[in-house]
């Protein structure tokens, strides 16, 4: 890239305290900036900046467009009443990326891809996910699903790859769970799901962690989270009775005085 301001032209009026930056650039289209303030696009290879002659001087310009390599250059000099400035600059052409593509061939279908922590998305029904435009390099990708283990692993993907790679989740180990609670006859739910009543056992459960949860008529709903392994899983749960809203008991005390004085009422009646 170069760039450089030319001498005066005072033969360019303006008019009034005016003068002009002339940019001259290769790129049409590329984006001027002086400052950091936005001045206009290169079209037909050139852009005029007006500026007060008596206005804060510039001292930086930048011209960018996506494809090429940013030029920041210096303003060397004010342009005086009815002036123009001559700036060139000519940018260079970025490399062009040469991306990579990968083919995950994923069993189960509907498992989860994740690409150096992004989520990708779901593995179609027909078994092969494509991802585009990855950039040439090493990558960790991921692979989930519920009831699977989950595997992670890193890749490397070459400019202009496309490169297929199988990916098999194994089932996740199971155990069994056992339910009980006093008193029995609780209705017993699995991660929301119905199950069974009190007593019960259940196998093939997932290993990992589930929430459990117990529910009766007049006992306050008993939950906890259980941890099932291959050896399995215990719940026992005490169920506690619930207070009906909007129900107030009487001491024994309050009772107590309650019959005493019925039974004087009767006594002073007969």
């Amino acid at each position: 890239m170069t760039a450089g301001i030319a001498g005066a032209q005072p033969d360019e009026p303006i008019g009034g305290d005016m003068g002009t930056y002339r940019i001259h650039c290769n790129v049409d289209g590329a984006k001027v900036f002086f400052n950091g303030d936005y001045k206009g696009e290169i079209a037909e290879g050139i852009l005029d900046v007006p500026v007060y002659v008596t206005g804060t001087p510039y001292r930086t310009f930048t011209i960018e467009k996506e494809g090429y390599k940013t030029y920041t250059g210096t303003i060397t000099s004010v342009p005086g009443k009815g002036q123009v400035i001559d700036i060139y600059a000519k940018l260079s052409a970025l490399p062009l990326v040469e991306y990579g593509t990968l083919h995950l061939l994923v069993t189960p279908t509907l498992s989860t891809v994740f690409l150096d922590g992004s989520e990708i998305g779901l593995v179609p029904p027909n078994g092969v996910l494509i991802i585009r435009d990855i950039v040439p390099g090493n990558h960790a990708i991921q692979v989930s699903k519920d009831g699977y283990i989950t595997q992670d692993f890193a890749l490397f993907v070459a400019k202009n790859e496309v490169k297929k790679v199988p990916v098999t989740l194994q089932p996740a180990g199971s155990g069994l769970l056992t339910v009980s609670s006093e008193p029995p006859g609780g209705q017993v739910f699995l991660d929301g799901n119905l199950i069974g009543v009190t007593p019960m056992s259940v196998s093939d459960v997932a290993v990992g962690d589930h929430e459990i949860l117990i529910s009766m008529t007049g006992y306050s709903d008993y939950r906890q989270t259980v941890t099932v392994t291959e050896e399995g899983a215990t719940v026992s749960a005490d169920l506690v009775a619930s207070v009906p809203s909007g129900r107030v008991g009487l001491s024994p005390l309050v009772m107590l005085g309650a019959l005493a004085g019925c039974a004087f009422l009767a006594s002073r009646r007969s």
